[in-house]
């Protein structure tokens, strides 16, 4: 996803926005930063670390996750719902 993984780019964390569909105050709380930080990310004031690139790259992953799970729910598999304490 990330062409550095030490250092993400603005354009990169544009693209990943797009791909799990996250608007940036939504993104901001699924990575646990403030919404301005992740301001200074877009616009390239501060870099991105690796942390970051990490945490966007899992959260993609579980997007995908959930793609899959859906597609299945559609073709007659039975969703199990297991609370978790």
């Amino acid at each position: 996803m990330f062409q550095n993984i030490n250092k993400p780019e603005p354009e990169e964390i544009k693209y990943w926005m797009t791909q799990i569909n996250l608007s940036i105050s939504e993104a901001s709380i699924e990575l646990g930063i403030s919404k301005r930080q992740f301001l200074r990310f877009l616009s390239g004031d501060t870099e991105a670390k690796k942390v970051h690139a990490l945490a966007m790259q899992m959260l993609w992953i579980l997007h995908e996750s959930n793609k899959d799970l859906v597609k299945k729910n559609k073709t007659g598999f039975k969703k199990i719902k297991i609370p978790i304490k």
